[in-house]
């Protein structure tokens, strides 16, 4: 339920994204506009043909559409025949329509004007009006193909920003830039501050669209926060300052270290995309879809898909989702997650299990059940409140462990007071096993309590049932206005031990009747205790009319027969007479 930490993956994203566009902004201030054409140049003078001219401070400037395009300086030059030039000390800038320029000096350079290429090798640095560089052995420009390129490594900085790779090609007339192999990315946030790390196969940068696309195993790491995927697309504002979109595919994990949470945090999707907040760099919006899984602490959530809305500090698991510990499990339709609040909703057709612990002594996931077996829940919805350690099941909600249960409109769980709460129709199943004396084939007897109210009190053992109680077996039944039954722990569950009932007791067994203003059921002995300190218990046998009354009358249910008590002291029991089809029934009025 804590997979909400693992939402920092995209703060990482944030400073990625910053670094991408610090390294990248070469690009945009080095729009060239040139017809130069940059290409390996033929062999040292011995294969260039006879030398035709030589000359110091060579220039030659271009045009395109009439305005000026780029200026090439060089220390010498070498013609030639035909229109080939050696450069030396050269220096080439690169005219920007809005009056910036990028400056490339390099050794030495050909330039072939017939051809319309040229090359600049030897140390080549590039140097932008904003304060980034590059650095690279050999660059070329093809004019008719409008592109610059290398082979060579490329090092490249801005601020507090450094990286490499290997290759260059830049599209001039599309303004996109591409590093096809081994690029790797270096950003302090602060000048002593920690490194980030951004490494990949190759990177795209297509600068009119402000995205920056990076492929090939993508890993960005941060002390020990990583994150890996085989494609990720970073989008940025207007000015390209501020990181407002990612999208990230094929395989994506990331992992962070402990934080406010104090326990670490592993995701895994096919794809995932945010949105951030261009003012404050904060994610607004996060989804990951396809084989979603988070991993936190003792907590795993499984989907199809998530979504983080930080504006309702709300995640959404949609998809058959599922969260795990090591000793529970939620099933649902809908899952959502609020991080801050510590709390967990489900919502359609709501499944629940808890396993007991390895020695089967720890504490049982719901009060009134046993902690030696697993117990499941059911219902329409769930709210859990990690911080108050409270639950509260809804809508047909049923709990049940072996053969023991409880359903009703609502089931509250409260950990903090060890208590659980059920209202609405509330009906209450214990299943009692034939003792080994029974004889063989001996069905279990099934014992339920239904009414209004149900309060457990897990540390008295107590189960309060209020409003309209009614007790049912296969072979009597039960009610009065209240009564109370006390649980004991037996054979990995809790099983019923008495019931206490009170005002307006009622009680019917096969053909007989019985009142009283109390009563007290024993279990183990299968006897039920009727008393009225006024004398007026009775019980009816209808099958022949009689009628015993008493302070404490003694219904042995298995024996069919009643202990009387006199005034004197004596004891006296009375088998009941099996009910007869031809005597009409006789039912006393309940005493209150």
């Amino acid at each position: 339920m804590r997979a909400v930490t693992t939402l920092r993956v995209f703060i990482l994203l944030v400073l990625a994204g910053v670094t991408l566009a610090l390294a990248l902004t070469y690009g945009r201030k080095g729009k060239p506009q040139t017809e130069i054409t940059m290409a390996p140049a033929s062999a040292t003078p011995p294969g260039q043909g006879p030398v035709v001219d030589q000359s110091d401070e060579f220039t030659i400037n271009g045009t395109r559409e009439g305005r000026p395009s780029f200026t090439l300086r060089a220390r010498t030059v070498t013609g030639f025949a035909g229109e080939r030039k050696l450069l030396q000390g050269v220096h080439l800038t690169i005219h920007q329509d809005d009056g910036g320029a990028i400056r490339i000096a390099g050794s030495t350079g050909h330039f072939d004007a017939a051809s319309r290429r040229a090359q600049i090798a030897g140390d080549v640095v590039i140097e932008g009006g904003d304060g980034v560089s590059l650095r690279t052995g050999t660059l070329y420009y093809d004019s008719d193909r409008d592109m610059i390129f290398t082979a060579d490594e490329v090092a490249f900085s801005a601020a507090r920003m450094e990286g490499t790779g290997r290759g260059l090609n830049y599209l001039v007339g599309e303004r996109r830039i591409k590093i096809p192999d081994e690029v790797q990315l270096r950003l302090r946030s602060e000048p002593a501050g920690e490194v980030t790390t951004i490494s990949a196969g190759d990177l795209v940068a297509t600068l009119p669209e402000n995205r920056i696309i990076l492929t090939d195993d993508v890993r960005l790491s941060r002390g020990r926060e990583s994150l890996r995927s085989n494609y990720l697309s970073l989008q940025f504002e207007g000015e390209r300052h501020d990181l407002v979109g990612v999208k990230a595919f094929g395989e994506v994990g990331a992992t962070l270290p402990p934080g406010d949470t104090a326990t670490s945090a592993d995701l895994r999707a096919d794809g995932l995309t945010a949105r951030f907040d261009p003012a404050g760099g904060t994610v607004e919006e996060v989804e990951a879809s396809g084989a979603c899984r988070v991993a936190s602490g003792p907590y795993t959530s499984r989907s199809r898909s998530a979504r983080f809305l930080r504006r309702d500090d709300r995640i959404e698991l949609r998809g058959d989702p599922v969260v795990l510990t090591e000793r529970d499990r939620i099933a649902a339709q809908e899952i959502d997650v609020h991080p801050r609040q510590r709390v967990l909703e489900a919502r359609g057709d709501v499944r629940t299990v808890s396993l007991p612990g390895e020695d089967g002594r720890s504490t049982p996931a719901s009060p009134g059940f046993s902690g030696r077996s697993a117990i499941s829940f059911q219902a329409a919805e769930l709210r859990v409140d990690d911080a108050a350690r409270r639950a509260v099941y809804q809508g047909a909600a049923r709990a049940w462990q072996e053969g023991n249960s409880i359903q009703a409109e609502e089931i509250a769980i409260d950990q903090e007071a060890k208590t659980l709460r059920a209202g609405g129709h509330v009906v209450a199943r214990f299943t009692q096993t034939p003792p080994a004396s029974a004889a063989p084939g001996a069905r279990p007897v099934v014992t339920s309590i239904v009414s209004d109210t149900l309060l457990y009190d897990d540390a008295r053992g107590l189960g309060a049932y209020r409003g309209d109680v009614r007790l049912t077996r296969d072979d009597a039944m039960l009610t009065s206005d209240a009564m109370d039954a006390y649980l004991k722990e037996a054979d990995g569950r809790r099983d019923l031990d008495r019931i206490e009932a009170s005002g307006s007791v009622a009680v019917k067994r096969a053909g007989s009747f019985g009142t009283a203003r109390q009563a007290t059921y024993r279990n183990a002995e299968d006897l039920l205790i009727l008393r009225d300190e006024e004398g007026l218990a009775e019980v009816v046998d209808a099958a022949t009319g009689r009628t015993m009354r008493g302070r404490t009358l003694t219904f042995d249910l298995a024996g069919d027969r009643i202990l009387t008590e006199s005034e004197r002291g004596g004891r006296t029991w009375i088998t009941l007479t099996p009910d007869s089809k031809d005597v009409p029934p006789v039912e006393p009025q309940t005493r209150r």
